[in-house]
């Protein structure tokens, strides 16, 4: 729930910035977002005692010690006017996605059985991304199932071959010929 409403807002503040204001509110989320892992900071903004004037004024003087454009101050001020001060690794991840969406630049997860030394990687990281028409970034990560599987999440792309599936897939068409 709380990423549609992130999407939503980052939709917004999408329409009024530049490409280089974005890039700089993303640098200003990262830091909230980090901060909204200590338990201090979220008991701060979540509490009903302290005021929305308090607390964006704590998070954009303290925290950010006012390094930011008037666009960001007013965002955090609709945040708080809506509650939604307990967004921030939401709307950074939301942000990041639609940063990288016009950049066409992307995530790749590679799950493998085996780990692949960086040259084999690299050689799959050109070949697809000169096949999906972007930039991939990929990394690898090795479980314990016989196949690979390469996942690209925001473009909505998965590729698997999978050892015990080709042998199902084979038993059924040498059955289906008798």
């Amino acid at each position: 729930m709380k990423d549609l409403i992130a999407k939503r807002y980052i939709k917004a503040l999408a329409k009024t910035a530049s490409e280089i204001e974005l890039k700089e509110v993303l640098e200003s989320l990262g830091k909230l977002a980090g901060a909204y892992r200590i338990a201090k900071f979220r008991e701060i903004v979540e509490s009903p005692y302290v005021a929305e004037k308090q607390k964006v004024e704590f998070v954009l003087e303290n925290i950010l010690n006012n390094s930011f454009n008037a666009k960001f101050a007013n965002f955090i001020k609709v945040l708080a006017e809506h509650k939604r001060l307990d967004l921030f690794e939401e709307l950074y991840g939301e942000l990041s996605s639609y940063i990288s969406t016009l950049n066409k630049e992307y995530i790749a997860q590679l799950i493998v059985s085996e780990s692949y030394n960086q040259e084999v990687l690299k050689e799959i990281e050109s070949k697809f991304s000169k096949k999906l028409g972007v930039n991939l970034s990929l990394q690898q990560r090795v479980v314990a199932n016989s196949g690979i599987k390469l996942v690209v999440e925001d473009l909505g792309v998965e590729v698997s071959f999978s050892q015990e599936k080709f042998a199902n897939d084979l038993r059924n068409h040498i059955l289906k010929a008798f």
